[in-house]
């Protein structure tokens, strides 16, 4: 796994032939889709169904989760691209792991930083409530956690500590089953603080202060190594991972996820939160991800 960084559109060869995209609408969504309209013949809007645990395409065909790895056998032999920017965690774990499952291993990731987060007083509001971490997983991905006595969760922790706290009270988690990311550096300088600053109560609250584990924000690839450390370090325990900080960092876990070999399927805990339209502005760096599998 790599990832090439740009800072232009215009500079981005791509030559894909297929894309998938999200449909949320903050500026850097809308101006991904565009210009992946402009290079791609065939741009794809999935949306993942909560009620229904299925996905939908183009915001009329339902995708069964079940069957998703046999509809996108499509994909084989094309270039693929999926948009991370404007994707929630569900369809991008989705996407990739049926993706993984029908062969499609050469897809690559695009993602797009904002230019700023949008600030509600002294906090960062990106998301509404969603079912919480109590509520049901993404079909495929979850591992069922309640009794498994002998777990470690990795959380990749950004901004939203209200997330991470309610995690925290549902999963009843000792601190030796804990390891904790945080994006540093972060997209931009002293952005970091944001971070800490959201989770700060719950880290001191649990005594979490020695599970950290310091990942650039926008570096998959280091994520990716430091997650198989773990699991090499914890190989007799059921891996979790909980999506809460970057889409970056998210990335890094992917090949682990689509890995069917392990003695223990890693299970991915996410609550399902709403984001909010206008939660960033601006368009700021581009990450391109390629090789996941290599």
């Amino acid at each position: 796994m790599y990832s090439v960084e740009f800072d232009d559109f215009a500079k981005i060869e791509g030559g894909w032939d297929i894309a998938f995209v999200g449909s949320h609408n903050d500026e850097r969504d809308i101006k991904t889709r565009e210009f992946l309209a402009s290079r791609v013949e065939i741009v794809l809007i999935v949306d993942y169904d909560q009620e229904e645990m299925s996905l939908l395409l183009n915001s009329d065909e339902e995708i069964q989760i079940h069957e998703l790895s046999s509809w996108l056998g499509f994909c084989k032999n094309k270039k693929v691209v999926l948009d991370a920017t404007s994707m929630s965690v569900a369809e991008l774990y989705l996407l990739s792991k049926h993706l993984h499952n029908a062969s499609v291993l050469d897809f690559e990731i695009i993602y797009v930083e904002p230019q700023k987060y949008t600030k509600t007083e002294n906090n960062f509001t990106l998301s509404d409530s969603g079912i919480g971490f109590a509520g049901a997983g993404i079909p495929s991905l979850t591992v069922p956690h309640e009794y498994e006595e002998n777990k470690h969760i990795v959380f990749l922790l950004g901004y939203e500590g209200d997330r991470f706290a309610d995690a925290m009270e549902v999963m009843q988690l000792e601190p030796d089953q804990i390891s904790i990311f945080f994006g540093v550096p972060s997209y931009q300088i002293n952005w970091e603080k944001n971070s800490y600053k959201g989770n700060l109560k719950v880290i001191l609250d649990n005594s979490l202060n020695d599970r950290f584990v310091f990942c650039g924000a926008n570096n998959p690839a280091a994520v990716n190594r430091e997650v198989r450390e773990i699991q090499k370090f914890h190989s007799k325990s059921q891996l979790y991972i909980t999506p809460i900080g970057t889409k970056p960092q998210a990335i890094g876990c992917i090949p682990i996820l689509c890995d069917s070999d392990l003695e223990f399927p890693i299970g991915v805990l996410w609550d399902h939160p709403k984001r909010k339209q206008g939660r960033t502005s601006g368009v700021s760096k581009i990450l391109i991800t390629k090789k996941l599998f290599n």
